[in-house]
């Protein structure tokens, strides 16, 4: 059920505990190898669980997991306007406004369109580093490669992010059909205002926000083989309020769970040696060379042989 929020009512700390803001539905702070293989390494490896990772290559722990699109409003929102409404229209223009990058894009994979639109935010994601798409992975060892990379000291603390979907036959797909027809039905509205604006518009803006309970979509369609080899997957979060750099996500768990896990800086390194001596096709050095990669994963399967 939708409910109107007066965010004039809160402040900024306030606002965040009452409506539960980022993704954080359940944080974890891991501090030993035996916690990281029972909450993360058991549940990964059992097969009767839909359970999808991201690593967080970025410093400063309370980041909130956004695709990169919302990082910049101010590319989003025309002067003088408090929102912006992001959907299908909407995302043609903003890469039509790229210029040459969409020119290339279309002379080179085709024309995109409003029906058209899977590939175009996979390239963009990937190459640009701009779409309403989030990379997540099926494989904790590229998560924890990608948040780790090889570093044989940590003076931060990692993090891991695991999304478990409930809902798997109605939010995951493997079909392009399907993928094209959430993109197009996609909207989210994106919201950018000073909580102390007393202005009218403001004030009459932030009366009309209302909570909404955001939809997650887990999209298993590579695009080329890189992504194959990292068993990449996109996230795409969609019919939810941006306000600001937050959104509003307290009736979003019955539908799937999200949780982000700190990792103690104290084992990273030993995270690192866990991933070369189990999985080392997926070092992070590996990672972006499919050749070295498979090579490493043939040599490791004649070796345990």
């Amino acid at each position: 059920m939708d409910m109107e929020l007066n965010m004039g009512d809160y402040n900024a700390a306030e606002l965040e505990d009452t409506l539960d803001f980022d993704y954080s539905v359940g944080e974890i702070f891991i501090d030993s190898m035996e916690m990281f293989r029972r909450e993360l390494m058991e549940p990964f490896k059992d097969k009767n669980r839909h359970i999808f990772y991201r690593g967080e290559r970025v410093s400063g722990l309370n980041r909130p997991l956004l695709p990169t699109m919302y990082r910049n409003k101010q590319a989003l929102i025309k002067n003088g306007e408090y929102s912006a409404e992001v959907n299908a229209d909407f995302l043609l223009e903003y890469y039509k406004s790229y210029g040459s990058f969409f020119d290339l894009y279309n002379a080179t994979f085709g024309t995109a369109g409003k029906y058209q639109l899977y590939d175009l935010c996979a390239f963009s994601q990937h190459y640009l580093n701009n779409s309403p798409l989030i990379d997540f992975t099926k494989s904790l060892y590229v998560a924890l490669s990608f948040g780790l990379k090889e570093k044989v000291s940590f003076e931060d603390d990692g993090v891991i992010y695991a999304v478990e979907i409930n809902d798997f036959s109605n939010n995951y797909t493997t079909s392009k059909v399907v993928a094209e027809c959430w993109l197009n039905d996609f909207k989210v509205h994106v919201y950018n205002f000073d909580k102390d604006d007393k202005s009218p518009q403001a004030q009459a803006l932030k009366k009309q926000i209302k909570r909404t309970s955001p939809t997650v979509k887990l999209i298993d369609i590579a695009t080329n083989d890189l992504m194959k080899f990292q068993q990449g997957v996109f996230l795409l979060l969609t019919d939810f309020n941006l306000v600001n750099r937050l959104y509003l996500t307290k009736n979003v768990r019955s539908s799937f769970k999200i949780t982000k896990y700190i990792l103690s800086k104290d084992i990273c390194a030993e995270l690192v040696r866990m991933i070369a001596a189990e999985a080392p096709w997926y070092r992070f050095s590996r990672l972006l060379e499919i050749k070295d990669g498979l090579n490493a994963a043939i040599e490791h399967n004649e070796t345990n042989l």
